[in-house]
């Protein structure tokens, strides 16, 4: 059973890193340096699109055989910040700047992990220079297996939080996440697309109680000055993306009734969850309004909705 939480000892190679336990894993198959893992010719297509692609390798070596995804992000700019020494970025906000998306969701990922914030196993990372202000980088990770997105359960098994049953699973889900919010930003981040396509779960042996996950780890928060406003955000996103009738008002409310360890709402509970709802409806409004345009010049995608959700 893979470990979602556990901290990762990395070993570092100029401008690849690695996951000190898949070294073996990653020598067999040549994927040991930056080109070896770039120039990969294998697998499935998973998504592929201007900037970057997602492909899913299943792979045989010694031990066995292992699902993996390659995301691959063509050549992006990374700014000034790239001209600045690493020691005179004293915070983690600044210390994100200059880093390519590849690196930057690697160095994320490691970092949920020491605050014990489940997500998505690590293999390796890398990025090649170009220039002074450029590179193109990737990321390597495990598959998800056995977790699933909640966006998929929600689409999929919808009975599941039907019926009396259902309604105490539900109850149980939005206490989970509500409290997996609270975590992270009490450890110091904000997941920017804090939503259902991005929270994964798993009922292990059949428990009442799921086990939560996050993944796609590029847009991560660290600015504590935003602090208070990154509870707004995350319920907003989150709200938005689960199903209506399936989820009730009184399902919502909930959502900021637990994240604050409340049974009800006092005068300022009810101002927050009033500038929730305000959020909730912006995102909307933005994501309808885009799904137009993109209806004008072609037709829109999943992707498409993804990043209108980060509004």
């Amino acid at each position: 059973m893979k470990n979602f939480a556990a901290p990762i000892a990395c070993i570092r190679r100029g401008h690849f890193c690695f996951n000190r336990n898949h070294e073996a894993f990653l020598t067999e198959p040549g994927l040991d340096t930056f080109d070896g893992v770039w120039n990969y010719s294998g697998g499935h297509c998973v998504k592929e699109l201007r900037d970057r692609s997602v492909y899913r390798l299943d792979l045989t070596f010694s031990a066995g055989r292992k699902t993996v995804y390659l995301k691959r992000h063509q050549r992006e700019f990374l700014g000034l910040w790239r001209l600045v020494p690493r020691f005179f970025r004293f915070s983690r906000f600044f210390r994100a700047k200059g880093r390519s998306q590849g690196m930057l969701e690697f160095e994320n990922i490691l970092e949920f992990r020491q605050k014990g914030i489940q997500t998505v196993v690590p293999i390796a990372a890398g990025e090649r220079r170009m220039g002074l202000f450029q590179a193109e980088s990737f990321l390597l990770t495990e598959d998800v297996h056995p977790y699933v997105s909640l966006e998929s359960l929600l689409k999929t098994t919808p009975e599941f939080f039907k019926g009396a049953a259902g309604a105490g699973r539900k109850k149980i889900l939005i206490r989970e996440i509500a409290a997996l919010a609270e975590k992270m930003h009490q450890a110091g981040f904000n997941h920017q697309d804090f939503n259902a396509t991005h929270v994964l779960l798993h009922y292990k042996d059949g428990a009442a109680v799921p086990e939560l996950a996050l993944f796609d780890m590029q847009r991560v928060e660290k600015n504590k000055i935003f602090r208070l406003w990154w509870k707004i955000k995350s319920l907003a996103r989150l709200n938005y993306t689960l199903p209506s009738p399936l989820f009730t008002p009184a399902d919502r409310k909930n959502l900021l009734l637990f994240y604050k360890q409340k049974t009800r709402f006092n005068f300022f509970d009810r101002l927050e969850w009033f500038w929730i709802l305000k959020k909730t409806d912006r995102i909307r409004r933005h994501t309808e309004k885009h799904r137009i345009i993109k209806s004008r010049i072609g037709g829109s995608s999943l992707s498409d909705t993804k990043k209108s959700i980060r509004f």
